[in-house]
């Protein structure tokens, strides 16, 4: 094909038609910014604290936990932020054989007997001859942060009437059932000061027996709470961080005092707060702002925030 023929002419775009490209683009991105710079901020607000309130709802709608945005003021010559409070996943175990890992500090040491025909497939059974509790797993807080809150659900199928410890992670939790299955719990929180204290609550209800049942403990650094099957058993005020120790060890079902029956899926779960949205520098709130939402993800607290620069100028 020669130099200056009709099709090699074709093949691409002249210089004129290339700097004629560009000046279009630099035109639409000077109206687009121009747009942009003239945006209300407090849209700009409005649509930053929907998101984050929405993954509130979400949360609290798919977890059946009360989740909270909160509205802060910045600092100095910075802009304020908006945070959910979400609930998210640490570690699952299943009991399912030759479960693969992407870390192998996700993996428990398991004791107990395999039951192939447990609540969601493979289930464990205390042995009368193990080693070790059903469940030995490190919670490393690399891993598993609980001092913004934690939440664990642990299905239970019981088979007789006994006492027993079903999560032993010390100094943090221990969760017991009476001799009438009756649960209560003891969790140990980081509260101002330096010091610590032991907080504790008991059922007045029983967990079911020969059936599955999803026994919860939850602290939130709010309160603590019980739930059997979503059901709540049992709630006190409990402020402070839980505590929380370099080498700490969860053991489900221990020795000592094992479980009367199958334990199958344990769901850990942490509390911690989205990525920080940054507000437009102009709009600052007069002070943090919290809008709350209880665990069908309806609201419970619903705030209208005030803003300095909007103050000023009524």
């Amino acid at each position: 094909m020669r130099p200056n023929s009709p099709e090699s002419r074709s093949a691409g775009f002249t210089l004129l038609e290339l700097l004629a490209v560009i000046g279009v683009i630099s035109v639409l991105l000077g109206i687009g910014l121009g747009y942009l710079g003239k945006t209300d901020p407090l849209m700009i607000a409005n649509s930053i604290l929907s998101g984050e309130r929405r993954a509130a709802q979400m949360t609290a709608r798919a977890e059946g936990v009360p989740t909270e945005v909160w509205v802060r003021p910045g600092a100095v010559a910075q802009a304020a932020t908006v945070q959910a409070r979400l609930l998210e996943p640490v570690v699952t175990f299943h009991f399912e054989p030759n479960t693969p890992v992407l870390d192998e500090r996700m993996r428990p040491e398991l004791s107990g007997d395999d039951v192939a025909a447990g609540r969601f497939g493979h289930a464990r059974r205390p042995m009368e001859d193990d080693k070790d509790a059903l469940v030995h797993w490190a919670v490393s807080p690399q891993i598993a942060d609980v001092r913004d809150g934690f939440l664990i659900r642990i299905d239970l199928f019981l088979e007789q009437r006994k006492s027993c410890v079903v999560i032993d992670m010390d100094p943090l939790l221990e969760l017991r059932l009476d001799s009438d299955l009756r649960p209560d719990a003891r969790i140990r929180l980081s509260v101002l000061g330096g010091g610590t204290e032991l907080k504790t609550m008991q059922s007045a209800l029983s967990m079911p027996l020969h059936r599955w049942a999803t026994l919860e403990i939850g602290c939130d650094g709010t309160s603590m709470w019980l739930a059997v099957d979503d059901r709540e058993y049992a709630r006190v005020d409990a402020v402070g961080a839980p505590h929380q120790t370099p080498d700490m060890i969860m053991d489900v079902s221990p020795l000592s005092s094992p479980v009367p029956g199958i334990v199958d899926e344990l769901r850990f779960m942490v509390f911690g707060f989205s990525p920080a949205q940054l507000l437009p520098i102009e709009l600052q709130p007069i002070r943090p702002f919290r809008f709350t939402y209880d665990k069908r993800g309806d609201p419970v607290d619903v705030p209208t925030i005030v803003y300095e620069d909007l103050e000023a100028g009524q």
